[in-house]
């Protein structure tokens, strides 16, 4: 790849990119927050490319750029959250639990201010140019091949050893960056169960809905239901509690033989 299809990458990626923060923070729409994410994520899996080929020097996202990601994440993770509750409690036809519901609301609303202030007077045009400056002046095909050979080596490394939930979304982020950088890639150098891009969006699809069930187990912590006074409420999102915990080890044993199958490959 040459220098000319490198820049145009980047700047495209940063077209849609430099579009969405000010529309995100006119509502906080939920898609709006997702699409903006996406395309950092993007961008990042490409710049791990890059990186490879010419090591950037300093984080790959700027910090401005990572800190609005940051914030406008922590916003969505709330809103699917409060979505999910709301599904709980019309499916059980429970009574809302409206301290709790406050709780995130606050807190949705302290991240809302952050973003917004974070955006006065500024835009992501400096980090454009910042990357821009630092790309390679060629992507190698044996550097590719470098990068596809390491990152299905820290992939083995994760599966040969899932302990814990941390190890899951390590390998949903893995699989994610060769997802992103798929294009670029020679297929026949991946093992089977991940070389179509049907299986390989399924498996992260499904590992992103794992995450999203871990992130809803972490509003229903400790550090969340302490500050909940109506014993009712706690009552009912303990019960909530407990059923995401179900579902949770259920996707669990789900994964096994798929993580086995692409393990056996590698």
């Amino acid at each position: 790849m040459k220098e000319k299809e490198i820049i145009k990458i980047v700047k495209d990626r940063f077209k849609t990119i430099n579009k969405l923060p000010h529309k995100i923070i006119r509502d906080f729409d939920t898609d709006d927050i997702h699409d903006f994410r996406v395309e950092i994520k993007k961008l990042r899996a490409f710049l791990r490319l890059l990186d490879t080929e010419k090591e950037i020097e300093g984080p790959l996202i700027p910090r401005l750029l990572k800190t609005f990601y940051g914030y406008v994440g922590i916003i969505r993770n709330i809103q699917l959250h409060r979505h999910s509750i709301f599904k709980y409690i019309t499916d059980y036809k429970i009574e809302e639990p409206k301290e709790y519901i406050q709780i995130l609301d606050e807190e949705k609303s302290y991240w809302e201010k952050e973003a917004a202030e974070l955006m006065i007077d500024n835009s992501f045009k400096d980090n454009e140019d910042e990357i821009l400056k630092q790309l390679p002046q060629k992507l190698e095909k044996s550097t590719i091949k470098k990068l596809v050979e390491k990152k299905l080596d820290e992939l083995k490394e994760q599966l040969n050893n899932i302990k814990d939930d941390n190890a899951i979304h390590t390998v949903r982020k893995i699989l994610k960056d060769i997802l992103y950088n798929r294009d670029f890639i020679n297929h026949d150098d991946l093992p089977k169960p991940i070389s179509k891009e049907e299986d390989l969006k399924l498996l992260t699809t499904q590992l992103g809905d794992f995450r999203d069930k871990c992130i809803q187990l972490e509003f229903l912590s400790d550090e969340y239901l302490n500050k909940v006074l109506d014993e009712n409420e706690k009552h009912i999102l303990l019960k909530m509690k407990e059923q995401l915990l179900r579902e949770k080890q259920i996707m669990i044993e789900q994964f096994s033989p798929i993580f086995k199958n692409i393990l056996s490959k590698l």
